[in-house]
């Protein structure tokens, strides 16, 4: 009797591991990059000499194992993924974590734990516009 329990409560628990570490697929297609710190106006970047190597970050950032599930943010940039004039994906970028937030209701949103090393060109990027306002 306990084998016939044993092998669903080890599915559940396998499903439910998977769900929470989850690696996003790779980002294709992006021409540019809309990028805005806290509060402060946005910039545009369509150089694709400048937007390939933060692509490749993001897509070597990727391809770890994301968390599934809301994460609450404060004083945030935020970084938004253009293929055209479609938005392709929504990231909030803090020095210690990114959370990827699907723009449709009711989609899950999943985070990231990151070091200084993980975003080098992302980072710059963000250095080098208007400073985030009201952050404390």
């Amino acid at each position: 009797m306990t084998r016939i329990l044993a092998l669903p409560v080890a599915l559940v628990l396998l499903v439910q591991a998977a769900a929470a570490a989850d690696p996003r697929p790779p980002l294709r297609g992006v021409s540019a990059i809309r990028a805005g710190n806290y509060g402060a106006p946005s910039v545009l970047l369509e150089d694709r000499q400048k937007v390939r190597p933060i692509i490749e970050e993001l897509n070597a950032l990727r391809s770890k194992p994301w968390r599934r599930g809301e994460t609450r943010l404060s004083c945030y940039a935020t970084v938004v993924l253009l293929g055209g004039k479609r938005t392709l994906a929504t990231l909030r970028v803090r020095p210690d974590l990114v959370v990827e937030r699907s723009g449709a209701k009711g989609q899950a949103s999943y985070s990231i734990a990151i070091g200084q090393s993980d975003l080098p060109g992302l980072t710059t990027l963000l250095s080098e516009i208007a400073p985030a306002q009201d952050c404390r």
